[in-house]
């Protein structure tokens, strides 16, 4: 049984819902992040990568802001790539990131942006490194860089704070009784149109770090070594940040 439009736009819709639970803020992350793409590029139709991507919320508020903006999806979650491919039919590339050979199913031309949103944090330290290098290379001269994320502090009066904050924004918005993660996925392995997808994603069952623990000042640290000639923060709320990079 194929995925139909209807039912991908529904779960995407029920997944967008359920992440606004945790981050309130995540259209406004969204627009920023496009704002920034669409003041980098000097051209209508940019090649943009959208890391760990998802079913391609963000590709997709992308695309809505440069409707002739080539995307390029990465992912390993064969659920959330096939939600992507059939409601959006972007490009995408079926690779972990924590494998330094994803980008070699790149197409071979320079790219603009790359984009990504709560995912970095999953690469430990050394593949993180090893990724913002691998950016460094993929990005035309005057490329940019986006990365929106918790960054940690390592300061415990900070992470008090921030979680204070986090937890007052959550009841302000009204989003505390949203759906959490482990019944989203509760709920769409039941689905009939995902069911070759979901049992992929059982026999996959790869790990990752809940936190990489590095801070912004290392996220800085390693994406000038990486080859970035500028990088700062253009929006922040508590902890999480949206970093971005020049190459």
């Amino acid at each position: 049984m194929s995925l139909t439009l209807t039912t991908a736009h529904t779960w995407i819709e029920r997944w967008d819902r359920q992440q606004e639970g945790y981050l309130p803020d995540r259209e406004l992350m969204f627009a920023v992040i496009a704002d920034a793409v669409t003041a980098q590029t000097d051209h209508p139709a940019p090649l943009v990568l959208d890391v760990a991507c998802g079913p391609g919320s963000l590709g997709a508020r992308i695309r809505d802001r440069l409707p002739s903006a080539r995307v390029i999806g990465i992912d390993t979650d064969p659920v959330l790539l096939e939600l992507a491919r059939a409601a959006y039919g972007f490009e995408l590339v079926d690779h972990n990131l924590g494998d330094p050979a994803w980008f070699s199913a790149l197409p071979g031309e320079p790219v603009d942006a790359i984009v990504s949103t709560t995912a970095l944090h999953w690469l430990p330290a050394d593949q993180l490194a090893a990724f913002y290098t691998q950016a460094a290379t993929l990005l035309r001269p005057g490329g940019i860089l986006l990365n929106g994320d918790d960054m940690a502090t390592h300061t415990v009066d900070i992470d008090y704070l921030d979680q204070a904050v986090g937890t007052g924004q959550i009841e302000r918005e009204g989003v505390g009784d949203r759906e959490n993660w482990a019944d989203f996925w509760t709920a769409i392995t039941a689905e009939p149109e995902l069911s070759t997808a979901v049992a992929e994603r059982d026999r996959r069952r790869w790990d990752h770090p809940e936190n990489n623990n590095v801070t912004y000042e290392q996220h800085r640290t390693l994406l000038r070594e990486a080859g970035f000639h500028s990088s700062g923060t253009i929006w922040q709320y508590g902890r999480r940040r949206i970093l971005a990079a020049v190459k």
